[in-house]
C-alpha cells in the first residue's frame, strides 16, 4: 500500500479492540496518516475505529500499515496464544484474513479472556 494525497474520511468504518493481559491496548490516532498523505486504511482518533476507502482489506493489511506484528502467537509486542472474535463469534481462520467490512466489530486478545463485544455504536459522521 502507498500513502496518497487526498481527503481523510473513509466510507467504511470498522471497530477494532485489542486486549493484552486482560487490559485494553489503545490503538493510536493517525495510524496510516502521513504528512500530506493517507493510506487506504487508517485511524483518525484513538477510539479503535479504522476507516477504509474501499472494501476488500483484511486485518493483516491494517497491521501492515501500522507496522505491528499479528499472528496466532503474537500481538504487537506480546507473545502467546492470540484469539480473535468477529461480531462476538470466535474467528477460527488466519487472524490476518479477518475481513474489514463496514461496521464490523473485531476483538483480538492475548494473555487472558475478555468477553468480546458483538457490536459497536458508531458515532454519526
Amino acid at each position: 500500500m502507498t500513502c496518497v494525497p487526498g481527503p481523510l474520511p473513509g466510507r467504511i468504518r470498522v471497530h477494532l479492540e485489542l486486549f493484552a493481559n486482560r487490559r485494553v491496548v489503545v490503538i493510536p490516532e493517525r495510524v496510516g496518516v502521513g504528512r500530506g498523505c493517507r493510506y487506504p486504511l487508517r485511524t483518525l482518533t484513538p477510539t479503535g475505529v479504522v476507516e477504509l476507502d474501499a472494501s476488500g482489506d483484511m486485518l493483516g493489511d491494517f497491521f501492515a500499515v501500522w507496522r505491528m506484528p499479528l499472528s496466532h502467537r503474537s500481538l504487537l509486542t506480546f507473545r502467546g496464544a492470540v484469539t480473535a472474535y468477529l461480531g462476538g463469534k470466535r474467528w477460527k481462520g488466519n487472524l490476518t484474513s479477518i475481513p474489514l467490512s463496514d461496521h464490523a466489530q473485531i476483538v483480538v486478545e492475548i494473555g487472558g479472556y475478555i468477553p468480546p463485544h458483538r457490536f459497536y455504536l458508531f458515532p454519526p459522521r
